[in-house]
């Protein structure tokens, strides 16, 4: 069964981009930023003989800027009709357009097998077997991130507010937005499944922990998979590995060793590295994980030095206020 893989590019030229806003100012400016990365991901991805297509709700702006930075030729790009509405200002605004293209998943033909991915992804080695054998047998792919999720928010959290969207949730799995697979049949139950979920999520949005397409995804998920339809996990098989460069995050995390063995690579903190990258070294192995290590040191050792300055100006402001009492201790009363 041919495996074909998509990526969305919503843009919403009056919504604020939450995350993008760190690394670009304007509108045009993210545009680019996220068509670079789009360019870089897909050329990986064709190196390893898997097709990819950019999925986008205004194709002139898109094939606009690919004439203009010489990629015209290295990204398909398709429009499609989008139904669903999102609230104005809702953070992560574009990320819930994913829902429509379950929907457009839904009405390819039957003998494929498709999935969505993230744009900060690269594909850094081979497809695996057992993504093969799973794209052959038609069983859905999905990335479970419990593991990072819950021990940043706790279980309780998550799992009340996915019983405030579903009453019949009962494990609380979250499942996270880079990755989702399987053939038309899972993407019409999944979509059919999230219509309603989606209604009930707007009405509850600013009162929920998380806001985005995974709360969603996961309460519809857990649902399809209470009615028997299995689902894989991408993460444990190795297909997909979230890698976190700074030490921000609150779940224990693997050396980036493990993740380098992964298929596919999702770098969500690295957005502006990926869309620096050239698309020649994005898709050769060794080019891209040597610039990625060196970009790594670059940022330990200035997370070293940032240590080290507090640690030093903790240790001087101590001195200091030793030094402060002493003087206090020696004036006469």
């Amino acid at each position: 069964m041919e495996l074909s893989l998509y990526g969305l590019l919503y843009l919403a030229r009056d919504q604020s981009s939450s995350i993008m806003d760190i690394y670009a100012e304007t509108y045009e400016q993210k545009r680019k930023f996220y068509l670079k990365s789009a360019v870089n991901l897909s050329r990986s991805l064709q190196k390893r003989g898997v097709s990819f297509t950019l999925v986008t709700n205004n194709r002139q702006e898109i094939e606009d800027d690919l004439d203009q930075l010489g990629y015209s030729d290295f990204l398909k790009v398709e429009c499609i009709d989008f139904q669903t509405t999102v609230p104005d200002g809702l953070f992560y605004y574009s990320t819930h357009f994913k829902l429509d293209v379950f929907h457009y998943f839904a009405s390819l033909k039957n003998e494929q097998y498709v999935g969505l991915v993230d744009l900060d992804m690269i594909a850094v080695n081979d497809v695996p077997t057992c993504l093969r054998n799973l794209a052959q047998a038609g069983i859905p792919l999905c990335y479970d991130v419990s593991d990072q999720l819950i021990p940043a928010f706790g279980h309780d959290l998550i799992l009340r507010d996915m019983q405030r969207l579903s009453p019949d949730i009962c494990a609380g799995r979250w499942y996270g937005g880079e990755l989702i697979f399987g053939p038309p049949s899972f993407f019409a139950a999944l979509s059919d499944r999230a219509v309603p979920i989606y209604e009930r999520y707007v009405q509850l949005v600013d009162e929920l922990f998380h806001k985005g397409d995974e709360m969603i995804t996961s309460v519809a998920l857990e649902q399809l998979q209470r009615d028997g339809i299995y689902v894989a996990d991408a993460g444990s098989l190795g297909i997909v590995g979230r890698f976190f460069s700074v030490p921000t995050v609150k779940h224990p995390q693997k050396s980036f060793k493990y993740f380098e063995n992964c298929f596919l690579l999702h770098l969500p903190v690295d957005k502006d590295f990926l869309a620096k990258v050239e698309p020649e070294q994005a898709e050769n192995r060794e080019t891209f994980l040597k610039q990625y290590k060196s970009y790594l040191s670059t940022i330990w050792i200035v997370k070293g030095l940032q240590k080290v300055n507090r640690l030093y100006r903790a240790s001087y402001n101590s001195k200091l206020q030793q030094r402060s009492k002493n003087l206090v201790r020696q004036i006469p009363n």
